[in-house]
């Protein structure tokens, strides 16, 4: 019997009828470190076999009842998953008995007389090498199974393309099969460009013994078959790729991946990065990619192109008065339209941009490269036809909408020689472009930059002028033309920059406008009138109604009727004595809100009145349905009286259609007694103008209030002298 400390190795169970036999087995395999089980026939070895699970089975061939034979095919019978190695005890080695043993199942087989010394060992040996081929099968079985799950394709190939094996991926069905492949060459099964390709990779893995990779696409054989009488369909492609690497000197192993739900993912993404998700054409950065790819090769032809940088004119006020809806489909209309005008065909183009050559860059700003530019005039020409294209009027549901472009076009390499230059200065043109009265075109020159750079300081020095105190009022009179009484006097603001001295309103006002300033300032004007009127009158000077112009972003504010009532209550200034001026524009924008608006000022008790009378749109609907105070006839109807027959009679119509409507007339730019003469035989309430008064500083009109009785008793006379010297007291 082994000893109890020896490692056992494995359970044996030993069939033999000679119970000598068993003990000196059970003793070699004791030695051995073996645990071992007797059976003294072939019926009990079968029995302990399904009783328990030995390692192994040391059966003798002759036995009763149930020779060895016959019990090692019972135990291949009763197995079901492994196994199990056996060893035959045969009476000599005669080559029969051998064949019988194996063809019985037999692993092994031992020959008598038994060499005892070497019994236990080769169990052991036996023992191993069984446990060697179940990790192998095992092994296998694994592999198997992990091939089966990946959809992928192997293939060995040799160094001349030949594929010496193919099993085929579940993903590559519909393909190509073991059989078109093993043992034909690359191009015998794949296009013989891809073929090519896949060769020249081969041998560089080979040289190399690195991994290599590359992507091609097959168009699925049968799949476009079309039918009798039909239009042949493209076959669909799908996109693959193939990793190789060398398994020898002159072999590779293949494997070959289906990537065709990638490159579609891959597509997807790239068009939500590189595509305007509103209009469907290619956003900013794949536009700052084209044009990048068109520095490069302009630079090395030698060629020039432009840039087109287009916006429309008025584009927030339909997004406003519409809706951001409407808004969203114009701008899809304009891209449709502007795909069409800018069509390869339609530009001076004679090579291919990669079909991003228009852009939208957000909002209502697109881009338009043209390439290939022999002349200037072939962008100007280009820009005309958008320009023109746009001015065809847009039906989007019930709604025509008209609009108009404003283009800024620069040159390459003239202005510029990187894609932030050029774009810069197409947009910097384009602001010339809409300065210049909008739905224009204008080529970038280096002035521009001058002129947008003073612009940008302009614009930083009015956010500073009002915490600076640098801005101040002055203040023009208005005349009762009956009685040459100052009535009234108009706000007018003005700014003395440090630097530049005094500026003239027509150059800050439009950017206090396009800023969003104009309102704190306006906000600063209305409060320092009101403040300035009550001054005057606390100085014991008679009470005088003071003007002040509302902007259309006043106009639009919703606070405006609260700054209102908040000014004539910090003030004490009467609301009838506080006159606010609106243009026909600002009162025609938004018809219902207006009336709203209107609604509130009038509940407060101002004065209200519209400016500029006789330049908009003079619609004697909306005087009807505003019920304003008074009107101010434009100075450009003045100029020119009393020789101007037009201008008088539209004066005149103009003074009797508000008398009938209950309105007083204010005439605006006198400044001739003749046209104070004529206005007040049309019968003109009030009138100011340079003839009555120059804008003045507050202690002028201090002193003009306080020699209104000297001037009343000057007031006789016809020839229109009295007046003059009124006006220059």
């Amino acid at each position: 019997m082994p000893s109890s400390s020896s490692p056992k190795r494995g359970l044996v169970l030993v069939a033999d009828d000679d119970p000598v036999m068993r003990l000196l087995m059970l003793e070699m395999l004791g030695q051995v470190g073996l645990d071992a089980v007797e059976a003294e026939d072939g019926v009990q070895a079968v029995a302990l076999f399904q009783n328990m699970t030995p390692d192994l089975l040391l059966l003798d061939v002759d036995m009763p009842d149930m020779d060895g034979f016959a019990v090692c095919r019972e135990i291949r019978r009763l197995e079901t998953q492994s196994t199990v190695p056996i060893i035959m005890v045969t009476g000599g080695d005669e080559l029969e008995s051998v064949t019988q043993a194996y063809e019985a199942g037999a692993t092994d087989f031992v020959s008598k007389p038994i060499n005892w010394p070497i019994l236990g060992h080769r169990v052991l040996y036996v023992l191993r090498a069984s446990d060697a081929i179940t990790r192998l099968r095992i092994a296998d079985a694994h592999h198997r199974a992990v091939l089966a799950a990946i959809p992928d394709t192997f293939f060995r190939m040799n160094k001349d393309g030949y594929y010496l094996d193919y099993e085929q991926g579940h993903e590559a069905s519909g393909v190509f099969d073991s059989d078109q492949c093993v043992g034909r060459h690359l191009n015998q099964v794949l296009p013989d460009d891809i073929a090519r390709h896949m060769l020249e990779q081969v041998q560089t893995v080979l040289d190399t013994q690195h991994i290599r990779s590359l992507d091609y696409q097959l168009a699925i054989p049968g799949a476009a078959r079309a039918r009798q009488g039909e239009q042949a369909v493209a076959a669909p492609v799908r996109h693959f790729e193939a990793r190789l690497v060398a398994t020898g000197p002159d072999e590779v192993l293949g494997l070959v991946r289906d990537i065709s739900e990638r490159k579609r993912t891959e597509e997807q993404i790239r068009r939500l990065a590189y595509c305007d998700s509103l209009t469907g054409i290619p956003n900013r950065q794949a536009f700052l990619e084209t044009l990048e790819a068109e520095l490069v090769r302009s630079r090395k032809g030698n060629k020039k192109f432009a840039v087109l940088f287009m916006d429309l004119d008025a584009f927030k006020r339909i997004n406003d008065t519409l809706g951001h809806d409407v808004g969203d489909h114009l701008l899809k209309a304009v891209s449709e339209r502007l795909r069409e005008t800018t069509r390869p065909s339609d530009l001076v183009s004679r090579t291919e941009v990669g079909g991003n050559n228009l852009a939208r860059l957000g909002g209502d700003e697109f881009t338009i490269l043209i390439p290939d530019l022999e002349r200037v005039e072939n962008a100007l020409n280009v820009a005309h036809r958008v320009k023109e294209a746009m001015r065809r009027p847009f039906l989007l549901d019930t709604n025509e909408i008209f609009v108009t472009a404003s283009i800024g076009i620069s040159l390459y390499p003239e202005d510029g020689e990187d894609c932030n230059s050029l774009l810069k200065y197409a947009d910097t043109a384009m602001y010339h472009a809409k300065n210049c009265g909008k739905n224009n075109a204008k080529l970038y020159s280096s002035s521009l930059t001058m002129q947008i750079m003073s612009h940008v300081k302009l614009e930083v020095g009015l956010r500073k002028a009002l915490q600076n105190n640098e801005l101040y009022l002055l203040y023009q009179p208005q005349i009762d033309v009956a009685s040459a009484q100052v009535v009234g006097v108009e706000a007018l603001v003005r700014w003395r920059h440090p630097e530049r001295g005094v500026i003239s309103p027509t150059e800050f006002i439009p950017l206090a406008e396009e800023t969003g300033l104009i309102v704190p300032i306006g906000e600063w004007v209305l409060r320092s009138a009101c403040r300035q009127a009550m001054a005057w009158q606390a100085a014991g000077k008679q009470a005088l109604r003071v003007a002040v112009n509302l902007s259309a972003k006043q106009f639009k504010d919703e606070n405006l009727s609260q700054i209102v009532l908040s000014t004539l209550h910090e003030t004490g200034l009467p609301a009838e004595l506080l006159e606010l001026e609106l243009t026909e524009g600002t009162l025609m924008d938004d018809a219902r809100a207006t009336m709203v608006t209107l609604e509130q000022l009038r509940g407060i008790g101002v004065y209200l009145s519209i400016d500029d009378f006789g330049t908009g749109y003079s619609s004697m609907n909306y005087l009807k349905r505003f019920d304003v105070r008074a009107l101010k006839i434009d100075k450009s109807f003045i100029n020119g009286l009393p020789q101007d027959s037009e201008n008088a009679a539209i004066t005149r119509a103009i003074i009797a259609m508000a008398h009938g409507l209950k309105m007083a007339v204010v005439a605006e730019g006198v400044e001739t007694g003749a046209q104070l003469l004529l206005l007040e035989q049309f019968g003109c309430d009030l009138a100011q103008g340079y003839y009555l008064g120059h804008p003045s500083p507050p202690e002028s009109i201090a002193l003009m209030l306080g020699n209104q009785f000297t001037m009343n008793g000057l007031a006789a006379g016809d020839d229109g002298h009295a007046i003059k010297f009124r006006a220059q007291l």
